[in-house]
């Protein structure tokens, strides 16, 4: 596969393809970097890990 057709595929269908090419580093980084670029992305420091991960989590 090439990066291009990284490029064309959805987040779902690289993980899928990662899941299956494991060996793959080039389809690896181009997953890292989907997930990086995610909107959703949640930044908590170390210190922070105690007290919002659970909250995050929706812990008790």
């Amino acid at each position: 596969m090439t990066a291009s057709n990284f490029e064309n595929m959805t987040r779902e269908e690289l993980r899928d393809y990662v899941r299956h090419n494991p060996h793959d580093t080039a389809a690896f980084h181009k997953y890292v970097d989907m997930l990086r670029a995610s909107p959703t992305r949640i930044k908590i420091s170390p210190e922070q890990i105690d007290t919002e991960l659970p909250k995050l989590l929706g812990a008790n």
